[in-house]
């Protein structure tokens, strides 16, 4: 009778040590994709929240959730959304903190070689309807197309267009009226 040796995982179930290479292969794609979304999933999940140690847990808790399915979210078609839709329902499920809110958002946090998000145009956007912000934060800060923010936030496309529309006419009457002009 042959013994399978066993390991512990990070996630702590037991795996056969015969899977080892496959494991160091799995985190490696895993810590690939951590690297390469986290800013940008922490961004959409603090503007569709507006509470930054929400939105911080939020994302820690979907990124764990999805290490220790990676095997199967790595071929979603779009892991990122998922992880992101994730950390939108765990932040939305903390209701308790829905008194809680910040009125005024943070200092967004951005990669070096990226432009930082304008200050102003954060707090704009966190005076937007809940919804709205979460349709802003998906659609334009995390890049995806009006189908997969409507698979994302569980709407149709036709209201993912209607909220984007009444969002971004919000914000160019709130711009406007700051003393903005369209053609800067």
């Amino acid at each position: 009778m042959q013994t399978v040796a066993r390991v512990r995982t990070t996630v702590g179930e037991e795996r056969d040590a015969s899977r080892q290479p496959a494991l160091g292969a799995e985190r490696a794609a895993f810590n690939d994709f951590y690297v390469a979304t986290r800013d940008d999933v922490y961004r959409t999940v603090l503007v569709a929240t507006r509470h930054p140690q929400r939105a911080e847990d939020a994302v820690h808790e979907a990124y764990a959730r999805a290490l220790a399915a990676w095997d199967r979210i790595a071929d979603h078609p779009n892991p990122a959304a998922w992880v992101a839709r994730v950390a939108l329902n765990q932040a939305t499920s903390w209701w308790r903190f829905r008194s809680r809110e910040v009125p005024e958002p943070p200092t967004p946090g951005y990669a070096a070689d990226e432009a930082p998000i304008d200050a102003a145009i954060v707090r704009l956007i966190w005076a937007l309807p809940r919804r709205q912000r979460q349709v802003v934060a998906i659609r334009i800060l995390l890049d995806q197309s009006v189908e997969e923010t409507g698979r994302v936030l569980g709407l149709a496309p036709g209201t993912v267009k209607a909220h984007l529309h009444r969002a971004l006419k919000g914000l160019r009457r709130s711009l406007t009226e700051a003393g903005f002009d369209e053609r800067e």
